[in-house]
């Protein structure tokens, strides 16, 4: 077994182990035939030991600090994620750093491969939005070789690293108290990947609203995105149908949309619907949407910020855990069944409006 090292071994710390040249190392390392077999061997032997493992891009530097971060989302085609993606690159371009993204596809395997070449290159720090549990254990390595770690919009408890998160749980209960407001009591919660913890306190400030309503939770909540729509219309043409939804992010929202389009079910006649994450295109919808909204640059800025600040820092002070929650809005549109009662409204006082002049108008004939 290779033991731990303090800091990152060096070609240099090879060939002191090994007993020869810092040329020779590199040789071996490059696959040279210019060596002899036992001299290899002892190189080798070194490397296993010290955990040395060969960095392209600190060779390429020729021993210049990285000016690179890397930047891991689930999926690139989630708006949400894209945008925290182009925040990112900017704030970091602006510092003099580039950004290598890369995208998980929500595979654990994909995520733990990616992690794997992070950590052979010579990466400054690494952003990441985690697809799964399982990347905890070499994100703790990572910041055992001393490389800063921010964790975005999902974290987990225990880890080294900075965390910028948003209000799940009060933007739930925004959400599910405006669908009360208008007289909802049969509101469904639907959507997936409850085992983040964003996804957890979106659930958690759904039964919030719920319980402090005096209304009964229920749910659909499922392993993948594409199975919500399906499961929500089956709940839609059970005898005791909900009369509003709150999906927990726009995944969710959108397959239940076009399952809803599908199948002819109107909104909001048939169903209101609040979703948690606004998007380019909500506002355009047939029925626009209202929607709680993430400042998803904000997070990608915040990220950014706190993770170069991470690395400008020595490593002797890089054990600063920050952990940054940011506001969330409720966006009101006609998804929810607002656009009836703005009508009502505006109706009502239009009439009140008309009752004012009409009366104006007689004082002043009468004057």
């Amino acid at each position: 077994m290779p033991r731990k090292p303090s800091r990152i071994p060096t070609i240099a710390d090879v060939a002191r182990e090994s007993g020869v040249g810092s040329m020779t190392v590199s040789r071996v390392v490059n696959g040279g035939k210019l060596v002899n077999p036992k001299t290899a061997a002892r190189v080798r032997a070194a490397i296993r030991k010290l955990g040395y493992e060969p960095n392209e891009a600190a060779r390429i530097l020729k021993g210049q600090s990285a000016r690179t971060i890397a930047l891991i989302v689930p999926d690139l085609a989630d708006t949400f994620f894209s945008i925290c993606a182009h925040a990112v690159q900017q704030v970091a371009a602006k510092h003099g750093y580039m950004t290598l993204l890369l995208a998980s596809e929500r595979d654990p395997e994909s995520e733990a491969k990616e992690l794997a070449m992070i950590k052979s290159r010579n990466i400054a720090g690494i952003l990441i939005v985690p697809s799964n549990p399982n990347c905890v254990s070499q994100l703790e390595e990572l910041r055992a070789r001393g490389i800063p770690v921010v964790m975005l919009d999902r974290t987990f408890p225990g880890l080294d690293a900075g965390e910028v998160t948003v209000e799940n749980v009060e933007g739930a209960q925004k959400a599910v108290n405006h669908l009360i407001d208008h007289g909802h009591t049969r509101i469904l919660c639907a959507g997936y990947d409850s085992q983040f913890n964003s996804i957890g306190q979106r659930i958690e400030g759904y039964e919030k609203a719920m319980a402090e309503a005096g209304l009964r939770s229920q749910f659909v909540v499922v392993d993948e995105g594409t199975a919500v729509g399906p499961k929500v219309l089956q709940k839609i043409r059970s005898p005791k149908p909900p009369t509003a939804l709150f999906s927990l992010n726009n995944v969710a929202t959108i397959q239940v949309l076009q399952t809803f389009q599908k199948e002819n079910i109107h909104v909001p006649e048939d169903v209101a619907i609040v979703g948690f994450d606004d998007f380019e295109l909500a506002p355009l919808l047939a029925v626009p949407l209202t929607a709680v909204r993430q400042p998803a640059a904000q997070l990608g800025q915040s990220a950014t910020g706190i993770l170069l600040d991470w690395i400008q820092r020595s490593p002797d002070s890089r054990s600063l855990h920050a952990h940054v929650v940011l506001p969330t809005e409720l966006i009101i549109r006609r998804s929810c069944g607002c656009e009836s009662i703005r009508r009502i409204r505006n109706d009502r006082n239009d009439d009140a409006s008309r009752q004012k002049t009409e009366t104006n108008n007689l004082s002043s004939l009468a004057s």
